[in-house]
């Protein structure tokens, strides 16, 4: 049985609204990238050739560019493969991750949690593929900017710190529920105890933050791209 929850200090409260300000920016921001994208008008006819006729080749073709990465796989099969590996990794750790919105581990989850390891594994190992492209290949490195290295580095050391919770130092993750829950509500919880988890939590925050103003942002822009939503006239 826990014992009485104590409570928060100022420390806890300032950590709190500062995660909870990086999730409604993150939202928020990116929301609103969506809508400018959505009414910015594209007058041209600029479809990549050969471009689908219908809406329907039109949607099937986004499709296959926000789930197969379609053009990546015809391009370098390498990076391709790396490319998977580093988003389904990252969309299942973030779904491992909704147990934390709620009080009450839900069944669904329990699928996920379970591949927890093997997702991440997949995540990181996609991440050094595609770091050391970025490295070692003259043409991509030319073309490379400092935050490109730095969003690389940003999202394998927050994968890494998660691997340590997980593997190393294990935590509350009650505590952790807690808390994040605390914060996005504006019901202020203890921080949980660890360091590790800390690092890890401010990473995240990071982010979150960072992800509606830089390229991370692209797997939503790549929708209201017109070289791939137009159809052919």
């Amino acid at each position: 049985m826990r014992g009485c929850p104590s409570q928060p200090v100022v420390s806890d409260v300032l950590a709190g609204v500062l995660f909870a300000l990086a999730v409604y920016w993150a939202v928020g921001a990116t929301v609103y990238r969506m809508v400018v994208w959505a009414r910015t008008a594209s007058p041209l006819p600029i479809p990549i050739t050969p471009a689908p006729r219908t809406r329907l080749g039109v949607a099937g073709r986004l499709a296959l560019e926000v789930f197969a990465f379609r053009s990546l796989a015809r391009a370098n099969a390498t990076t391709w493969i790396a490319s998977l590996l580093f988003h389904y990794g990252l969309l299942l750790v973030m779904i491992m991750h909704l147990r934390f919105a709620v009080s009450e581990l839900p069944l669904a989850l329990l699928p996920f949690i379970r591949f927890s390891g093997w997702a991440l594994l997949a995540m990181i190992s996609g991440l050094v593929v595609l770091l050391l492209r970025r490295v070692l290949v003259d043409r991509v490195r030319y073309l490379s900017s400092p935050s490109d290295y730095l969003h690389l580095v940003l999202l394998m050391v927050t994968g890494l710190t998660g691997a340590l919770i997980k593997r190393v130092w294990p935590t509350d993750l009650f505590d952790v529920g807690m808390f994040l829950r605390g914060a996005v509500t504006l019901r202020w919880q203890p921080m949980p105890e660890g360091l590790v988890v800390l690092i890890h939590i401010g990473l995240a925050t990071l982010l979150l933050l960072i992800f509606p103003i830089s390229k991370l942002v692209h797997g939503v822009g790549i929708l209201f791209s017109p070289t791939l939503n137009q159809r052919e006239r």
